[in-house]
């Protein structure tokens, strides 16, 4: 049996995939950086019965020109490169992998929130542009201190959209801080100690600080939109680590704008990457990072462990433990 490989994985997880597999092909993402196209795939892994993949997309012309595939492990938490109803009419079991990236997404998120709260983006391009020409406490003038009176973390209430495995982590990784956590999830009703469960109203009413972490869906697509900056404080911060297009765009733009709140820390964005001469580059009330959530060494090890898993459960029963429905 022959495997193909373009998820990253350690060395000692490959030696271990090689007590499953007489061979072992390596190409695409985890190889070059670059994912294969399907054709590429195909031509790639022609004769190989199971697939490591990481965002090589799997759809009907995959699997139609694959026909031997016995397995698909992807290493992703989001599956969008998955044609679920593809796999199933073709009957090709796929695992995925939840939570490999959780502590770093949710280490960037905590990161935005202070940086939007203290303006830290901002302080850089005061010195860069050599602006601080006088100490802090100077009482003439605008000082440093008055330009970036900010908010402390400490205290605050924290809103969490979605309360999936990366908002629980947020929520432990928050916890030295001594906030108060509420959450909006239709699918929990058993909520853990120390997060109190509101409505979608409460929630974007009541939160100093806003961290979206919903799956995309038909049913999440533009769920926070005009409404919910009418609801927000004017000194509240909205952070995305999720997808971009969770948010309504035009709208948040045009609350952003007219200042509806205090400021958006956007890892993620609809169109990536974003134009050069978006609207939003023009915002001072504004931070974006290039969708770099998960992008950390220590994800390698996390998601390597999962595929293993669930290389093994499929070998061991026949189906893998975090199966893709």
């Amino acid at each position: 049996m022959k495997a193909f490989v373009s998820a990253q994985m350690t060395k000692e997880g490959l030696t271990k995939l090689g007590e499953y597999v007489d061979e072992i092909k390596f190409g695409g993402w985890g190889a070059t950086g670059k994912k294969l196209t399907p054709e590429e795939l195909v031509k790639e892994a022609a004769d190989c019965e199971i697939l490591v993949i990481c965002y090589e997309e799997i759809n009907d012309y995959v699997l139609d020109h694959m026909p031997q595939l016995k397995f698909i492990a992807c290493s992703r938490s989001g599956i969008e490169n998955v044609d679920k109803d593809a796999v199933r009419r073709h009957n090709v079991p796929v695992s995925y992998s939840p939570g490999r990236n959780a502590n770093a997404v949710a280490e960037l998120a905590v990161g935005l929130m202070i940086c939007a709260m203290r303006h830290i983006p901002k302080t850089f391009h005061y010195i860069e542009s050599q602006q601080w020409d006088r100490v802090p406490w100077d009482i003439a003038g605008n000082t440093s201190f008055k330009t970036f009176d900010g908010y402390e973390l400490y205290g605050k209430t924290i809103g969490f959209l979605g309360y999936g495995a990366i908002a629980r982590r947020v929520a432990h990784l928050l916890s030295g801080f001594d906030v108060k956590c509420i959450a909006y999830d239709p699918f929990i009703s058993d909520w853990p100690q120390g997060v109190t469960g509101v409505s979608y109203d409460e929630l974007f009413s009541t939160a100093d600080v806003i961290s979206l972490h919903c799956k995309l869906t038909d049913e999440t697509r533009s769920l926070v939109g005009a409404h919910a900056f009418e609801l927000m404080k004017p000194t509240a911060v909205l952070v995305n680590t999720a997808r971009g297009a969770l948010v309504d765009e035009p709208a948040l733009y045009e609350a952003l704008r007219d200042k509806k709140f205090a400021c958006a820390a956007l890892d993620v964005q609809i169109n990536e990457p974003m134009k050069h001469d978006s609207d939003f580059l023009k915002l001072d009330n504004i931070i974006l990072t290039p969708h770099i959530g998960g992008a950390s060494r220590d994800i390698i090890a996390q998601q390597t462990r999962i595929l293993l898993e669930d290389i093994d459960a499929f070998f061991r029963q026949g189906k893998p433990i975090h199966e893709v429905k």
